[in-house]
């Protein structure tokens, strides 16, 4: 809850039945730690304004891929923040020759709309990556191995 806690995270293309993987993540605003992959389905997804609250049916476990991984901490640690808020930082540190040339509202207007493009962009190119670089694995459900000795 507000940003402190578990997050599922790292989804993979979907397969033919529509489930996929997620890593969970423990995490205090970023991911932190990872600490399982799951094969889910989504049940279903509840928007209430700005927040969305998605229920998923767990069909198994899977072991942590450290591809997967890497790819998480790279891209919330390094690139997001670089291509989502980069741009708008590189303005605000020329905001007083920008607030003399083109006015104090044309800078926030500026900022707004820099602010508003690369968090596009950062959205739409991670969408494309998924889509074009990230191919549905095949999954082979196992059962539990079993217990010996153990009643």
């Amino acid at each position: 809850m507000n940003g402190i806690g578990r997050v599922l995270l790292s989804p993979t293309t979907r397969d033919e039945s529509g489930a996929h993987f997620k890593t969970a993540w423990i995490s205090i605003l970023l991911p932190l730690i990872p600490i399982g992959r799951y094969y889910l389905q989504e049940v279903s997804s509840l928007s209430t304004g700005v927040r969305t609250t998605t229920r998923y049916h767990i069909i198994g476990r899977s072991r942590l891929v450290g591809a997967e991984v890497v790819r998480t901490y790279l891209y919330c640690w390094l690139i997001a923040p670089l291509v989502g808020a980069g741009p708008a930082a590189l303005l605000l540190s020329q905001a007083d020759e920008l607030a003399d040339s083109i006015g104090v509202f044309g800078l926030i207007a500026l900022f707004l709309i820099t602010l508003t493009a690369s968090i596009t962009l950062l959205s739409f190119g991670t969408n494309l990556a998924r889509s074009r670089f990230f191919t549905p694995r095949t999954v082979i459900l196992q059962d539990k191995p079993p217990t010996y000795g153990v009643k």
